[in-house]
């Protein structure tokens, strides 16, 4: 059937020609040897492919040179089957061919050149093979290693590979300290794969200088939520006090993840024109946009603020009443008595109504401790087996203060930390003492600060000094 075959090989049918290279690929017969090597110059590029398959399979020295020729071919995946028979081949004219295949256009083909040439024993002679040899296996970071000169290899994939290896040799690139990495990182930005985008703003904000704040901050009109989240986040590291206006827009985004990224920004930036619109967002649907909206405000240290965060003590989630609570102390430790909260003590009452019997129970407590309604009104928590002692002013302030050593803000957390050394009690103890282990320095000196104060004190009480 050999001769069928072979006459197939030459049929001006396309199909019939590929079935038979397929048959010849799949039994491969040294006697197919010439009419395979034709078939290498066939129009149709699946023929090709087939044909260098059934050349690789062929255990006759013959074979290499018309491999050798395959690599010349315009489709990838004929080269990458004439790699795979080359592979075998001692012919010492098979390395000194694949080491150019290393800069292949073809990511697939780089790929299978650096397996080839391992599998050979082959060791780069030269730094720039080198480079391109990883950058080739795809261990972007080693490449990235030899500086300045690994851009080239890596930008090559950049532009020239699958996303999956885009993003890593973005990653690497925002490791280079050379200001030539730039223009290939801008050019990401122009990727229809959100991934490659996300990893180019995170490259970019690494580097940081007004050449690369104005992309970013155009990023945020992105159609892909995840990089528009992406590029919030590296304009407010940055400090992209010329995004502002993006960032302020983007508190009415329509993603979730979006609004609560442009919060963090903009308390992070201390942005007080976005007040007003942060005062809208702690009334978003979401409550993590919520938190992250009462955390901004607390950064931003404005007393305007102090109105609205006083009515988010009533929110339904419990982390925003918390945050909310840090966020005020944050702003004024007598915030209670401040004309802006009492102006908002008559809404907060109506909260004594409200359907939830965790938000009843803790502004009824609140209130209770700032001596707006009397001992015994507020409401017990639901399912308690007691009911709770009345709280004072002192005691709602440690409790609410502990809870925000808990916070992901650390600003927050130093706040709370330096604020319960100041209030002086003993109960705070226990968690200034797990503060010590918080990741942030100035939180744990603030803690240790604390601690010594609140010793201090208690050793002059019990000398009768205090």
């Amino acid at each position: 059937m050999l001769w069928l075959i072979q006459r197939q090989l030459k049929s001006k049918n396309a199909a019939t020609r590929r079935e038979a290279a397929e048959r010849l690929c799949q039994t491969p017969d040294e006697r197919a040897f010439q009419s395979l090597c034709e078939a290498l110059r066939d129009p149709d590029a699946a023929v090709r492919r087939s044909a260098a398959s059934a050349l690789s399979k062929l255990e006759d020295e013959r074979c290499v040179d018309p491999l050798l020729g395959a690599l010349r071919d315009r489709e990838a995946e004929v080269v990458k089957a004439a790699i795979l028979g080359l592979k075998r081949s001692n012919e010492p004219r098979v390395v000194t061919r694949l080491v150019p295949m290393l800069r292949h256009r073809d990511a697939g083909v780089r790929g299978y050149a650096a397996q080839g040439l391992e599998f050979l024993g082959w060791r780069p002679a030269g730094q720039e093979d080198e480079i391109w040899f990883w950058a080739a296996k795809g261990q972007f970071p080693r490449a990235a290693a030899f500086g300045g000169a690994a851009i080239n290899a890596l930008e090559t994939v950049v532009n020239a590979g699958p996303y999956s290896l885009c993003v890593g040799a973005i990653q690497a690139l925002g490791e280079i300290t050379d200001p030539r990495v730039v223009r290939p990182l801008l050019s990401a930005l122009k990727s229809s794969d959100p991934a490659v985008c996300v990893a180019a703003i995170d490259a970019l904000s690494k580097m940081g200088g007004p050449q690369v704040l104005v992309p970013i901050t155009k990023m945020i009109q992105h159609a892909n939520a995840r990089v528009r989240v992406a590029a919030i986040e590296a304009a407010g590291a940055l400090g992209g006090f010329s995004a502002l206006e993006s960032l302020r827009a983007a508190l009415k985004d329509s993603s979730w993840d979006v609004r609560r990224a442009a919060a963090e920004s903009l308390g992070r930036l201390k942005d007080a024109g976005a007040l007003e619109g942060l005062a809208r967002s702690l009334s978003d649907p979401d409550a993590d946009v919520r938190e992250a909206t009462a955390m901004a405000l607390g950064s931003l240290g404005e007393r305007q603020a102090i109105g609205p965060l006083v009515l988010a003590l009533k929110d339904p989630n419990s982390g925003v009443r918390r945050i909310a609570a840090g966020a005020l102390a944050r702003i004024d430790e007598e915030w209670s008595s401040s004309t802006e909260a009492r102006a908002c003590f008559a809404q907060l009452k109506s909260a004594l109504e409200n359907e939830d019997s965790e938000v009843r129970h803790f502004v009824g407590q609140l209130l209770e401790g700032l001596g707006e309604v009397e001992v015994g009104q507020a409401p017990a928590r639901v399912n308690d087996e007691t009911t709770a002692s009345p709280l004072k002013r002192q005691k709602l302030a440690i409790s609410l203060l502990t809870a925000t050593l808990c916070d992901t803000d650390r600003d927050l957390r130093q706040a709370a930390a330096e604020a319960l050394g100041r209030l002086g009690d003993e109960r705070s103890v226990p968690a200034l003492s797990r503060a010590l282990n918080d990741p942030d320095a100035g939180v744990r000196f603030a803690a240790e600060q604390s601690l010594q104060w609140l010793g201090g004190l208690a050793t002059r009480a019990r000398s009768g000094t205090a």
